[in-house]
């Protein structure tokens, strides 16, 4: 399926826009989905369009300045031998977000701009800052974090300690059945946390399971989170 994709830079970082069918005619107004971190956006549009699902979404990836600088809530060590440490400037990127990236979305494009048509997705570390952002911002109704990298240091510490701003939130976790089998000690957590993630968030969530590691069918997940949260996604 041929996708309508513009490329963007706003506030500095690199971005990839989905408009849906039909978003150049009329006047309809449209739920938003950023993503943090680029993503295979035709691949995630023609699982859904396989599996009979309409994407009446925008869908904004964007692309930071450093993967593991801007997606880790804080300092820690590296994660590899031979890898700088991340500094942890989510706070920083999610300001950006906030601040500058979604006012331009608002007004460039016919978005609905309330909490509750307003998703933030994210994969890997993409995937902890999305769940991060819920004790930041209010700005985000919907989140989804697939693989995220919930094993980081401290952060079931931090998320037992805090609480989300909004208490209206709709979030959806998922992992892979073979993501636990990595050979980095702090990364095989990774099921263990994730699990403890949704039991500290309760109600708010639904975890899923998928098969394969943490690089298998990316596409795949993504286009099972939006059909469950039914952000901007209808059966045809």
């Amino acid at each position: 399926m041929q996708c309508l994709i513009q490329e963007l830079r706003i506030a500095g970082m690199d971005c990839r826009l989905y408009l849906p069918p039909g978003y150049g005619e009329g006047e309809a107004r449209y739920p938003v989905i950023y993503v943090n971190g680029e993503i295979p956006i035709e691949g995630i549009v023609t699982n859904l369009v396989n599996a009979g699902v309409q994407a009446d979404f925008l869908l904004l990836s964007i692309q930071p300045e450093s993967w593991n600088d801007d997606f880790t809530p804080w300092a820690a060590p590296a994660f590899r031998a031979g890898e700088e440490a991340p500094q942890g400037r989510a706070d920083a990127y999610l300001s950006c977000l906030t601040e500058k990236i979604k006012p331009y979305m608002d007004a460039h494009f016919r978005t609905k701009s309330e909490p509750k048509h307003t998703a933030l997705f994210g994969y890997s570390l993409g995937g902890l800052t999305a769940v991060y952002a819920i004790y930041k911002t209010d700005v985000f109704g919907v989140i989804a974090s697939l693989s995220g990298s919930l094993w980081f240091d401290g952060f079931c510490e931090f998320m037992e300690r805090e609480k989300p701003i909004r208490t209206d939130l709709r979030i959806y976790l998922s992992l892979g059945k073979k993501e636990s089998r990595s050979k980095n000690p702090r990364m095989s957590r990774v099921a263990e946390c994730t699990q403890r993630a949704k039991e500290i968030l309760a109600g708010q969530v639904c975890f899923e399971w998928n098969e394969g590691g943490h690089f298998h069918d990316i596409e795949g997940r993504f286009a099972k989170a939006l059909m469950y949260l039914r952000i901007g996604t209808r059966v045809v």
